[in-house]
């Protein structure tokens, strides 16, 4: 089971006290704690009401969200959560899971207030999971999101059992989580119908741009910086199907000819002769097909260079288990 934990407010309810615990028990010298916590404590706020500064709040508790170290003491709560799921870990409560026979054992991803949880869908695993958050939000103060957190089970578990698991911690029961940072955890057998979302972003860029009067320049410089951007993200983690990228460049195409529904454009140029190289004498728009592939190119490199990050025991225990990247067959 896969537990997607959402913690309310995460920034603003932190206990100054919990960090200095926690900042001390990770080594920390007392002079350094003192002067973070003179950093987060000596915070006021005060209220623009009809155009003039008016109030003077003083917190007594929370971190600023841009503050410069905000993320990095929050890393320092987070720790105190990973801690309390590496014992339970150890203890045999929870017990976490393996993609392959051989790949490291993953019993929890976190990225800033996005937490995923992994265990053996059973009674100990829920009940451990529900006494650990409790433990630590009366630590930190902070409060799990009970409506917004989720629990999925795999499909062999019935949906009963599976509601009645996720009773036990107090979420609801989904069927498979849709996202967890910006990009879908499964993808199944339709990645087109998955990642159609981004084609919609693509179009309501363009409608919102139809009606200016652009210069070329103009819209070379949105489609470079503003449509081919938004792929990006999902290109450095999945390789997204032709047909869409396809669909993409279309739009794009479409956009610098300047077509509409009503009024279609001659193309007087193939796409790909506008991806090539100015030099070469296109307009050296990207072309996402062979960007896709850069971006795993990138992926690859981290696998080389960080053989011992959790990502790359991952994939090589699924993929080429025995053997260097290099020489992977997938």
């Amino acid at each position: 089971m896969a537990l997607k934990i959402d913690m309310s407010k995460a920034f603003d309810r932190v206990e100054w006290d919990f960090i200095a615990n926690m900042m001390l028990k990770l080594g920390f010298p007392s002079k350094w704690i003192n002067l973070v916590v003179r950093c987060i404590s000596s915070v006021s706020y005060s209220f623009l009401l009809n155009g003039e500064v008016c109030g003077n709040i003083i917190p007594s508790r929370g971190l600023r969200q841009g503050d410069p170290i905000s993320p990095y003491l929050f890393l320092i709560c987070a720790k105190g959560f990973s801690c309390l799921i590496r014992r339970a870990l150890a203890e045999g409560k929870i017990t976490g899971f393996k993609c392959s026979r051989t790949g490291p054992v993953i019993s929890y991803l976190f990225f800033a207030d996005d937490s995923l949880v992994f265990s053996t869908a059973n009674d100990i695993s829920c009940v451990a999971i529900k006494s650990l958050l409790t433990t630590y939000e009366k630590a930190s103060e902070q409060v799990n999101n009970y409506n917004k957190s989720a629990l999925c089970v795999c499909p062999s578990l019935s949906t009963s059992e599976g509601e009645r698991l996720a009773a036990l911690i107090g979420v609801n029961l989904v069927e498979c989580h849709e996202k967890y940072l910006g990009l879908p955890c499964f993808t199944g057998r339709s990645k087109r119908a998955v990642f159609a979302d981004i084609v919609n972003r693509v179009w309501n860029r363009i409608i919102g741009w139809g009606e200016k009067l652009l210069s070329v320049g103009g819209k070379d410089t949105l489609i470079k910086a503003v449509i081919q951007s938004i792929p990006t993200y999902a290109m450095g983690i999945f390789r997204l199907p032709k047909g869409l990228i396809k669909e993409i460049q279309r739009l794009c195409a479409r956009f610098w000819w300047g077509g509409t529904d009503e009024n279609r454009k001659i193309h007087w140029c193939a796409w790909d002769r506008l991806c090539s190289a100015k030099s070469e004498g296109g307009l050296g728009f990207r072309n996402l097909e062979t960007f896709n592939r850069a971006l795993f190119a990138n992926q690859g490199w981290r696998i080389l260079k960080n053989p011992n990050s959790l990502a790359a025991k991952t994939l090589k225990g699924c993929y080429f288990e025995g053997l260097q990247f290099p020489e992977s067959p997938q």
